[in-house]
């Protein structure tokens, strides 16, 4: 199907200008409204009721006589709502009492004996609709979109449950006295909070509200409950920089290890920006006074707490053209979903694809790695092992983001669109390397709604996405190159994030 890529009668590749609706109010009304459930409205609060999408044969539910399209309101007395509350009931009970109503409305209760607690049921039950996001923030992604985009991108959601879930960001203002009770109840830790500022006035006018719940109650509450909430905050030049941003590390450190990380990430800007508030961008000058400024602080805090609990995402110095952080002191970066740490665990393999690389080719082959305008310096380790071996040529083609701005340059906001015109332009490689996290998983479509296939048979060419680390890099070249073996990719966890939000 054709999604605005193709070709003029000389072979050019063209591709159809994304539109902007007249107005911001237009431009959310593309969401529709069934997505999301109303901001107003507390998720405890509603009625209780959840449908069984698939039961496992053979198994504890199949043998109790539970039905796919059955609707499931109790477990125990308990109110069913969505699947935390279902795993939280049903999840840690010898002895389970269903309520269940069939396709006709018809009631009746299904005792279940597990051999333990944490005997499976082998019922999965449908996934939730999400809360919709109230929030108007000068920063908002979606309010940023041209149209044309993937439907679920126009979706302001704002739910504390995928923020459990998938680690997704929620600024709390949708949180209701009933909510916060069921968190602390439930024990839904880590949670993943934007802050942005503690400056009440500040912070409600980068959330575009006249109106919200106080940041401190949140995080007092957590602190209270001792649960973890990871926060990060968007930082805007001439906004929340500068003594604003110092007064909200401080007062975020004083709720350490309630809050066990801060991420800082830059403010990032489309060129659809029409009705919002004009801003100052990120530059590299910024970007690099901005790093060196803050600095003695990071240092300071790390020190102190004995970790890095305040960071930069790798973006910050990538755009000033400054070598980014190794992270050796932790397993498991807290905020690699921030891109906190991304260039070092990306390279956490690099030894193993470096053995893997053999010293010659029996045939040259040539590899066009296609990345954002940011990126080259981080593949130039890879680009330069890859030309120890003899007969195998890579080169990085950067790709500016001709869609949403050539302020945008991250790979994840790459185009099928873009992506399909540097390939044309550059159309004598046998295989052409594609980033990972510019593709959502489950049916692999960019976020202009081409799929990777359509694009494969657009330009004729070997395209292959790039799902993990370095030696994913070089197992996917030799695999096409040489017929190695190309071994499962345990997912990135940056794409595991990053898919389970698109």
């Amino acid at each position: 199907m054709d999604k605005g890529l193709g070709f003029a009668d000389d072979g050019r590749m063209t591709m159809e200008a994304p539109k902007r609706s007249t107005t911001l109010r237009e431009r959310l009304r593309r969401a529709d409204p069934k997505l999301t459930i109303p901001a107003s409205v507390a998720v405890t609060e509603m009625e209780p009721g959840v449908k069984v999408s698939q039961v496992r044969p053979g198994s504890l539910g199949d043998r109790a006589g539970l039905l796919p399209g059955e609707k499931l309101t109790y477990v125990n007395g308990e109110p069913i709502r969505d699947t935390v509350d279902f795993f939280f009931h049903a999840g840690g009970e010898e002895e389970l009492e269903l309520e269940i109503y069939n396709a006709a409305g018809e009631a009746r209760t299904v005792v279940i004996v597990k051999d333990s607690p944490d005997s499976v049921l082998g019922v999965e039950v449908e996934q939730f609709t999400t809360q919709h996001c109230g929030c108007n923030c000068v920063f908002c992604f979606v309010h940023q979109l041209p149209d044309n985009m993937r439907k679920s991108l126009y979706v302001k959601d704002e739910d504390y449950r995928l923020s459990f879930m998938q680690g997704s960001y929620v600024t709390g203002t949708t949180l209701k006295d009933s909510d916060l009770e069921r968190i602390a109840r439930q024990r839904l830790s880590p949670m993943y909070l934007s802050v942005h500022a503690v400056d009440e006035e500040l912070r409600r006018w980068l959330l575009g509200l006249k109106k919200a719940r106080p940041i401190l109650e949140v995080l007092k509450f957590f602190k209270k409950h001792r649960l973890e909430m990871h926060t990060q905050i968007v930082l805007c030049p001439e906004k929340n920089d500068g003594a604003q941003l110092q007064r909200t590390l401080d007062t975020l450190l004083s709720f350490y290890p309630t809050v066990p990380s801060i991420a800082i990430v830059p403010l990032g800007m489309t060129k659809w920006r029409d009705g919002l508030p004009p801003m100052v961008p990120v530059t590299k000058e910024y970007a690099r006074k901005f790093i060196r400024g803050l600095k003695p602080r990071l240092r300071e805090i790390e020190a102190k707490y004995g970790e890095p609990v305040a960071m930069l995402a790798d973006e910050w110095y990538l755009i000033a053209g400054m070598a980014v952080p190794r992270y050796t002191q932790f397993d498991s970066i807290p905020q690699l979903e921030n891109g906190v740490g991304m260039v070092y665990h990306f390279y956490r393999d690099f030894n193993a694809a470096k053995k893997l690389m053999p010293k010659k080719l029996a045939r040259p082959w040539r590899v066009a790695a296609i990345t954002s305008t940011l990126s080259p310096p981080v593949l130039k380790k890879l680009v330069d092992l890859c030309r120890t071996c003899e007969g195998l040529t890579v080169d990085v083609i950067p790709v500016v983001n001709e869609v949403f701005g050539e302020s945008i340059h991250v790979t994840g906001l790459l185009t099928g669109g873009d992506l399909g015109k540097a390939i044309k332009h550059h159309p004598f490689y046998d295989q052409y390397l594609l980033p990972g996290n510019c593709l959502r998983k489950y049916d692999e479509k960019f976020l202009d709604d081409m799929t990777l296939l359509e694009l494969r048979e657009e330009t004729g060419k070997l395209l292959s996405p790039v799902l993990g680390g370095a030696l994913d890099f070089v197992e996917t070249i030799l695999e096409q190159a040489v017929g190695a073996v190309h071994h499962e990719v345990k997912d990135h966890p940056f794409l595991v994030k990053h898919w389970a939000n698109s």
